[in-house]
């Protein structure tokens, strides 16, 4: 982030975010998991927008009911990305003693503006905030960028790996731990 930049905002997701959430998920998906995943799949990505906004609205009224919370970021105005965690999910079954950040995105023309930063700052006080002593996420192992994001803000590789299954490939996943304040 430069020195001139306006800081990023971060506040909880409101139902009237879905929309802009959705599509920056989208654009960050195709640019960031282009040598990746399936470009075929990528680029079919922009016609699910309608039905990605659903889910979105419902994952915001989902997380108002308790347990888990959607951020977004701004700059100037501009929603650039967001972040979602609660308990973690591994097993199946929430573990209690533990969270999970579940999805952390920023749209690609705002990448390296402090967005992502600001997002994952938030996020990791509020897990701590609601009683867990550590947490986990999972990242596509081919991800570098993202596996470096992660890296700068203390989280490391814990061993375990599973496949993500999407457009008809299988991705191997690992996952990230880190202890909470």
């Amino acid at each position: 982030m430069t020195e001139s930049a306006i800081a990023p905002v971060v506040r909880q997701a409101e139902v009237d975010d879905a929309a802009r959430i959705a599509s920056s998920h989208v654009r960050s998906w195709q640019v960031g998991y282009a040598d990746v995943i399936s470009g075929d799949y990528l680029r079919g990505l922009d016609d699910d927008l309608p039905l990605r906004t659903l889910h979105w609205q419902t994952a915001i009224l989902a997380a108002e009911a308790g347990g888990t919370f959607v951020l977004v970021c701004e700059l100037e105005g501009d929603l650039v990305g967001w972040l979602s965690g609660g308990s973690c999910r591994d097993g199946g079954r929430a573990r209690t003693s533990i969270g999970e950040i579940h999805g952390c995105y920023v749209d690609p023309a705002h990448w390296r503006e402090g967005a992502g930063s600001a997002l994952m700052t938030e996020g990791l006080e509020r897990l701590s905030r609601s009683g867990y002593s550590q947490a986990v996420l999972w990242v596509l192992a081919a991800n570098s960028r993202a596996r470096s994001f992660y890296e700068h803000h203390g989280w490391h590789a814990d061993g375990a790996r599973k496949m993500y299954e999407v457009g008809g490939g299988r991705y191997p996943q690992v996952r990230y731990r880190r202890k909470l304040a």
